[in-house]
């Protein structure tokens, strides 16, 4: 679990170079004693609760922005109220607070357009409202503000740059496991930090780049540049930074079997944090800490810290965090053979699976309800110009009357009905939800504990015991089904990009235990496609039978599925370098009669043309 990314540096309304304010905290000090109440006194201020701020002093930083508003409202300093909201923003976007930090930076925004502040101050602004949507996990809003940000700064020829919009560009390649295009993003948000001199953004953007390497298994190379962050971050004295990059320095150790540097380096970012008495980045050291001990069967401590994580996870009440805190005492208690505490807390990391799953299912409906009520004030909006196009026509002439009457009744009309239709896919959406969620709730959490209570009793009894192992067995396959059920069913999963991240879900394992490389090219822009229920489903049966038959009987050591848009179709091509097979002579052993027959169903064209150098399967969907 790597630590949560603080990966974008907020903008924190440094001063002008022309106000003289200094940069280090001592000579601030000094500065704040002798210089009047002015305004350049303000923009000291805003310096100084910045520092205040990085370094994890939340209650000073705070005094300083109630003394910076009370002089600000004094001397009705305009651009000193940016600056007294912008900075309670990074004060909450510090304290992981996302919602209450978006609020600030969109009252900072309607500061910018009623009083017209600088070009810069509306840089900053569109940088730190993209920042909160990344860290709220809002990837399509970061994105388009980050697009923007470009836009704006290239065309106002802005100067410095932001390296945010960079690096969230960055984050969406390497989302999409695209890591060399992302490299070449982060290594253009770090060049801006650096022609800047700007250690935290350095960084920052070295983490980035670190993280990228992790990811690919590089670890020599993800070690140099989390070090070289780690150097920049203690140059700035950023002690949150230096803390995720110990975590992460922590994590490389253990993944390289280096124990003694892993516990060290993770204990180091644990004092950070109690330090500043942040909890969330504390909850996700506590559980690094019970895997590395768990690494090492020292179970007493590994016990101790995953429950220290559970107990922040109850604080915080997120789902996710129940869930893996819960599921890690599991898996810690079955280790142990303490099968009452295994089952207790396998059970709670269920419930917080159904928790994570409700909240999924209701922000998916509010998204679908959010487009309906656009959708409807757009038809709305255009009902109302044709109004006034009506009264205009009417003052001119009776024939223009009647047209634009005639033009009112047929819109009217066409609004109704469209009014109509959306709100049946309104009830249809939410009875889709309902079904998946009692599919989820009943059939689903019985057959876990099914489940649970068989493997558990196979393990105290002994592997001799065939019955528990077959109940086990048939409740694992039947709970893939009904998965599979609640997946096609939900509407949460009803884009392209959900049908990806199944197929990479269920065919990682297989490619791992097999022994031959699995890639996922997909274009970004058809990753929002929304497609039916049967053709989604359909969809990811026929690839599903084409893994699993290249894994048991190609002999494959690559393997690419690519999914690409072509004039009113997508086309879906898995391939591979196998020995081959002769595609005639469908049996039930390789399912090509029931993947062409569900091509047929959503009337895509299945072809599968095989050689002694490997296979290539293309279904063409017709949008």
């Amino acid at each position: 679990m790597k630590a949560p990314c603080l990966l974008a540096m907020l903008f924190f309304a440094t001063v002008n170079a022309w106000c003289q304010v200094p940069k280090t905290e001592d000579s601030l000090i000094v500065f704040l004693e002798k210089q009047p109440r002015d305004t350049s006194y303000v923009q000291a201020l805003n310096e100084y609760s910045f520092m205040k701020v990085r370094n994890g002093d939340f209650k000073k930083a705070n005094e300083l922005i109630d003394e910076m508003d009370q002089l600000v409202q004094k001397l009705d300093y305009k651009q000193g109220l940016y600056y007294v909201i912008n900075m309670r923003g990074v004060v909450e976007y510090f304290r992981q607070n996302p919602k209450k930090a978006m609020e600030y930076f969109l009252k900072a925004q309607e500061v910018i357009e009623k009083y017209n502040l600088p070009q810069k101050r509306h840089q900053n602004s569109l940088n730190n409202i993209g920042i909160i949507y990344e860290q709220m996990g809002d990837r399509e809003n970061a994105t388009r503000y980050a697009v923007k940000l470009i836009d704006y700064q290239e065309k106002n020829k802005l100067n410095p740059l932001k390296s945010w919009p960079y690096d969230q560009l960055g984050s969406n390649l390497k989302f999409y496991k695209k890591y060399k295009e992302a490299l070449i993003y982060y290594q253009k948000g770090l060049d801006v930090e650096t022609s800047l001199n700007d250690f935290s953004g350095m960084g920052i953007g070295e983490n980035r780049i670190g993280a990228v390497y992790d990811d690919l298994g590089q670890y020599k190379e993800a070690e140099t540049h989390y070090k070289k962050g780690l150097a920049h971050a203690e140059k700035a004295d950023h002690k949150m930074l230096q803390s995720e990059l110990l975590t992460n320095l922590g994590l490389i150790y253990r993944k390289t079997g280096d124990y003694a540097k892993s516990e060290k380096y993770l204990k180091r970012s644990m004092a950070i944090c109690k330090e500043m008495d942040v909890r969330t980045p504390l909850k996700t050291i506590y559980h690094n800490l019970g895997d590395l001990y768990f690494f090492q069967h020292n179970y007493p401590l590994s016990e101790k810290y995953y429950l220290d994580a559970l107990e922040i996870a109850k604080e915080t009440e997120q789902p996710d965090y129940l869930y893996t805190a819960n599921l890690a005492l599991a898996e810690l208690y079955e280790e142990t053979e303490d099968f009452k505490k295994a089952y207790t807390y396998r059970v709670a990391s269920e419930v917080a699976k159904d928790s994570l799953f409700k909240v999924e299912t209701a922000q998916a409906t509010e998204e679908m309800l959010r487009k309906y009520e656009t959708e409807k004030k757009e038809q709305e909006i255009a009902l109302l110009n044709v109004k006034n196009e009506k009264a205009a026509l009417v003052n001119k002439s009776i024939t223009g009357g009647g047209i634009a009457l005639l033009l009112l009744t047929g819109l009217s009309a066409g609004y109704v009905l469209n009014r109509n239709k959306l709100k049946r896919m309104r009830e249809y959406q939410e009875l889709r939800n309902k079904i998946a969620s009692d599919l989820h709730d009943e059939i689903g959490s019985t057959l876990s504990s099914i489940m649970l209570i068989s493997d558990m009793a196979r393990k105290k009894e002994g592997s001799d015991h065939r019955m528990f192992s077959k109940i086990n067995s048939d409740c694992r396959t039947v709970m893939q089904s009904v998965d599979e059920i609640i997946w096609s069913v939900s509407p949460v999963h009803d884009n392209l990009e959900g049908i990806v991240l199944r197929i990479r879900e269920f065919a990682t394992p297989l490619a791992e235990s097999g022994n031959f490389t699995f890639e996922i090219m997909a274009e970004p822009e058809i990753g929002g496609l929304n497609l039916p229920a049967d053709v989604r489903r359909n969809i990811y049966l026929i690839i599903k039978e084409a893994v699993n038959n290249l894994a048991k009987y190609s002999g494959a050591t690559e393997a690419l599925l690519t999914f690409r848009p072509l004039k009113n179709m997508l086309r879906i091509t898995v391939q591979d370098n196998g020995k081959g097979f002769d595609p005639s002579l469908a049996s039930g052993r390789n399912g090509l009669t029931n993947m062409r027959s569900r091509a047929e169903e959503i009337k895509a064209q299945l072809d599968i043309r095989s050689s002694a150098s490997g296979t290539v399967l293309t279904l063409d969907v017709p949008f």
